[in-house]
């Protein structure tokens, strides 16, 4: 028989027994990531901080991510063979107005000092003009970004984004005809989005002033200056500026949340997910060459799945190239052909590229009704025939005299009436009696 006290200590001890084998069971059991997951990618570098917003990239992130950027050849050409060609400072009738609009515009894009808001207006304005009915804008300027279930809200922002106005139109076609699309559509449709957009602008120099501003940097005692973490975060800003300004990690994450927009029913649930290649164009400004960047790739589908299932091993070659080209934005003329083809047709739609687009579809009014020449010689005509005129008048005048005032020319008059020797009735004595006068005063008069 055992003691009410030894009772009570074999009670306690099954009792914690229990207690610890319940707490054995709720551990859950360590996975390891499968081989070249983004989890394990995580795992090899986590000394470093990868696992940031996208404003916060590196160059490091682009090389993990198996992502290599290549430069093409410039698009130079075609450009008008003619010496008299409208160039940018070209202020002549014979250029349309168009082209005129265009010069000025690319002039507001590539000038330093220019608020942004004033040079997103003009790129939206300059791609109507070049490619009118081709892109639309929408009404976001920022893109979600996923990793696996976990979401960053607005993570991209761009300048703009452009959809393919093509699609739009056949898509609201369908919608008019049948109210189930529409219903479907309301009600939270899992498939992917029918029309995400296809083309970013992004402002490069815009996206380096908010990089060397976004630490905060806390004040000293007393509000004062603390030079030691503002010299630190400085030096944290510059580790985000890319050494190649054309080769900037943003534009990857930029491309990467464009091509999610085309695989998930829903960004913010991330339903409806359906991987396939998708095809993504970036466009930014080059204002030390002054011309346009135009940034294209195809981002594979092992690389989208990568970050939708961040613990699996990506079936398939996940690295990609992202082309990049410049082009020339001098002369106007031949600048819709030169970016047609960098942006590619199934973007901006068909065009000849050995004829180059002249804009002259702005008629020329006549004065005469007759044949439409220049405006030059009209008006080289209308003022010969008004200077006709004025000498008729003034040798008939000359002719017959006539007792009353002489009535001269209005242009005579009009030139006369500023000298000072102006006809008048006391004329030089009375013009000389108030110069006197006001000498001897000189009261309120400043000299």
């Amino acid at each position: 028989m055992l003691s009410k006290g030894s009772r009570v200590t074999a009670s306690t001890n099954v009792k914690t027994e229990r207690n610890r084998l319940h707490r054995r069971t709720k551990c859950c059991k360590v996975l390891s990531p499968g081989i070249g997951s983004l989890y394990d990618i995580l795992h090899d570098h986590a000394s470093t901080a990868l696992y940031v917003p996208p404003l916060c990239w590196t160059e490091f992130h682009t090389q993990v991510l198996g992502c290599r950027f290549m430069q093409q050849p410039p698009q130079t050409t075609p450009v008008p063979s003619s010496p008299s060609s409208p160039s940018r400072k070209s202020q002549h009738p014979k250029v349309p107005q168009t082209v005129v609009h265009i010069s000025r515009t690319l002039d507001i894009i590539m000038k330093k000092g220019i608020p942004t808001y004033e040079q997103n207006e003009a790129m939206k304005s300059v791609l109507n003009d070049l490619f009118p009915g081709q892109l639309s804008p929408t009404d976001l300027s920022s893109l979600t970004l996923r990793c696996g279930k976990d979401r960053y809200i607005s993570g991209v922002r761009c300048q703009a984004l452009y959809k393919d106005l093509i699609s739009s139109h056949s898509f609201e076609s369908t919608t008019t005809c049948s109210s189930d699309v529409s219903i479907i559509n309301i009600e939270g449709d899992t498939r992917a989005p029918y029309n995400p957009p296809i083309l970013a602008y992004l402002d490069l120099d815009y996206l380096n002033h908010i990089r060397r501003n976004c630490f905060r940097v806390s004040s000293g005692p007393n509000g004062s200056f603390n030079g030691p973490i503002h010299r630190l975060q400085k030096i944290r800003s510059e580790k985000l500026i890319p050494k190649n300004p054309n080769e900037d990690q943003y534009i990857l994450a930029t491309i990467l949340a464009m091509a999610q927009q085309h695989v998930y029913g829903n960004m913010f649930t991330g339903e409806g997910f359906v991987p396939k290649d998708v095809e993504v164009r970036v466009l930014t400004v080059s204002k030390n060459d002054e011309s346009f960047v135009v940034y294209s790739s195809v981002v594979p589908t092992a690389f989208l799945t990568m970050f939708h299932e961040p613990g699996k091993s990506p079936q398939g070659n996940t690295k990609f190239t992202i082309n990049y080209q410049h082009v020339p934005i001098w002369p106007v003329l031949g600048l819709k052909e030169r970016l047609g083809q960098a942006l590619g047709k199934d973007l901006i739609g068909e065009f000849d590229i050995d004829r180059i687009e002249t804009f002259q579809d702005e008629p020329v009014p006549s004065l005469e009704g007759g044949k439409s020449d220049s405006f030059d010689e009209k008006l080289q005509v209308v003022l010969q025939k008004l200077n006709e005129e004025d000498e008729s008048i003034s040798n008939t005048a000359q002719r017959t005299p006539s007792p009353k005032r002489k009535r001269r020319i209005f242009s005579e008059v009009f030139n006369g009436s500023f000298s000072e020797n102006y006809e008048s009735s006391g004329y030089p004595s009375e013009l000389l009696a108030k110069r006197r006068r006001l000498a001897e005063g000189r009261v309120g008069v400043v000299r």
